[in-house]
């Protein structure tokens, strides 16, 4: 697609755009708004003579005018300037369509003072300050005001009482004087635009012609500081030829530095491998000692509670003895009882003897057997109280016995929890056994990962002092360049003072260009 071309108005140009939409947009408004205020004052039945089809059909051509002059405002531009046709048919249409609008409400509304309207169309004409299209107008209009005078003068002229020729002379002489002052107006102001865009254009041409002059000048100037500037352009050229040798060195200790970096960067990533190696190694170590501290812990809480379970078995073995020493003191009862019970014994069977010795001397005489007899009864009754306490004192044996076994019972089951102690911490030892191997071969990763590490980063290091030397000689070649811009820095400050001269030439070039003083 081409751009449009830049097109430069003048003042008179801008003005004849700009009224160009104002008056294809007023004169149509102008009329479209008689048209509703007319309609409204017939809806109120102020305007009782005035025909319903009459003023539709005066509504519906506002409309149509209304739309043409949108149109002739859509088309009438080329590059932002009013073409010539579209200019000349517009003021074609303007004429045409207030001759019609001012005759068809001239004739429609029944208003003796709708003459003083006549200046309205007229002076619509002449913003457009073409004398010729306000000649026209005014001439038609003032021919259709006085047609209707003659035609509807019942209705558009004055009341014929005293004032009648009073009235009719101050119209003429409004209307004769009030149009032609227009036309005469539109033409002195057109004729005077004329002569002064005129003016402005010879203005313009000496204008022009200084600027020439002083063009020229400043081309000489321009050429001598052309001049200077290829000299330094040619001790610029040697210089970046210089610098382009130095270019293709530095180019080269790039391409070095860049494969030993891209080897650096190769072992940086398999650092970072063995960086993870490292850490899932950690992770492990880590799980085991927090494992390994948990276990202790149990462990910890069964020797507490075997320490507990131990006095408790002391106790029960205290009580133990107790009871054994009330058994050994029983039993040393019972064995005195037994000796009493012998002693009786004794005692019976030497009473039984003297019985029998008494019983065979005496034959028949019982007395002697009686008293025996009787001893031998009280002996049978000491000993059945013997036996009694004996039978008393075997009870409480059997009581030491059963609460012994009671004692000896209750010891068994602690001691069979004991030993379920010390397993579960057999286990536990164990499992620590087990965590332990876990991290220890942890550790033996790392101390490889470690050892592949360090080996790595050596490497690493002789490849940075390799790249250390390769910089050392670039700054060498740097400074090397460096003197070199400080041999241009005196070409460069003269360049410098010529761009400034140009410069100079330049403002003052668009300076009269501009037209500025």
């Amino acid at each position: 697609m081409s751009e449009k071309k830049k097109v430069y108005l003048s003042a008179l140009d801008e003005y004849i755009n700009k009224v160009y939409v104002l008056v294809l947009l007023l004169v149509p408004g102008a009329c479209q708004c008689a048209g509703v205020l007319y309609t409204f004052e017939k809806i109120m039945g102020w305007l009782p003579e005035v025909n319903w089809l009459a003023l539709i059909l005066f509504d519906v051509t506002c409309l149509i005018y209304l739309a043409v002059g949108i149109l002739f405002i859509k088309t009438g531009f080329l590059n932002g300037l009013v073409r010539d046709s579209r200019l000349k048919a517009g003021k074609i249409f303007l004429v045409v369509i207030m001759f019609i609008q001012f005759n068809f409400i001239l004739y429609m509304i029944p208003a003796k003072d709708f003459w003083g309207f006549a200046f309205f169309f007229v002076v619509l004409t002449a913003f457009f300050l073409d004398f010729k299209m306000v000649a026209v107008t005014s001439l038609e209009i003032a021919g259709s005001l006085v047609v209707s005078w003659v035609i509807r003068a019942d209705v558009l002229l004055p009341v014929k009482d005293d004032m009648f020729i009073a009235n009719m002379l101050n119209r003429v002489v409004c209307v004769s004087l009030s149009l032609p002052t227009t036309v005469l107006l539109t033409y002195l102001i057109g004729r005077f635009l004329v002569n002064a865009k005129k003016d402005e254009m010879e203005r313009n041409n000496e204008k022009v012609q200084n600027v020439l002059n002083s063009v020229q000048t400043l081309s000489e100037n321009l050429l001598g500081a052309g001049t200077v500037l290829s000299q330094i352009s040619e001790n610029e050229g040697a210089s970046a030829e210089e610098l382009s040798a130095t270019s293709e060195q530095l180019l080269e200790g790039s391409n070095m530095l860049g494969s030993k970096t891209e080897e650096s960067m190769a072992n940086l990533n398999e650092l970072d491998e063995w960086k993870n190696v490292l850490a899932d190694n950690v992770e492990r170590v880590e799980t085991a000692s927090k494992d390994l501290l948990d276990k202790s812990r149990e462990n910890e809480k069964m020797l507490s509670d075997l320490k507990i379970i131990n006095g408790e078995v002391s106790e029960s073995m205290c009580a133990t003895t107790d009871v054994a020493y009330k058994l050994s003191e029983a039993v040393e009862q019972i064995g005195t009882t037994l000796s009493l019970i012998s002693e009786i014994s004794a005692s019976t069977n030497l009473l039984a003897l003297n019985a029998s010795i008494e019983a065979a001397r005496a034959g028949e005489a019982g007395k002697g057997f009686a008293v025996v007899a009787q001893e031998v009864g009280n002996l049978a009754n000491s000993t059945k109280e013997s036996l009694d306490e004996v039978e008393t004192v075997i009870k409480r044996v059997q009581s030491n016995v059963e609460e012994i076994t009671v004692y000896v019972n209750d010891n068994s089951q602690k001691l069979e929890r004991q030993n379920e102690y010390f397993s579960n911490v057999f286990t536990g030892i164990k499992d620590m056994t087990q965590l332990l191997g876990v991290s220890v071969n942890a550790v033996e990763a790392m101390g490889e990962a470690y050892n592949k590490q360090a080996s790595v980063i050596q490497n690493t290091i002789s490849i940075n002092k390799e790249i250390a030397d390769k910089i050392r000689n670039e700054n060498t070649q740097f400074n090397s360049i460096n003197h070199m811009v400080e041999g241009n820095v005196n070409d460069i400050s003269e360049m410098s003072t010529q761009i400034n001269v140009i410069n100079g030439m330049v403002d003052e070039i668009n300076q009269l260009l501009t037209g500025n003083d």
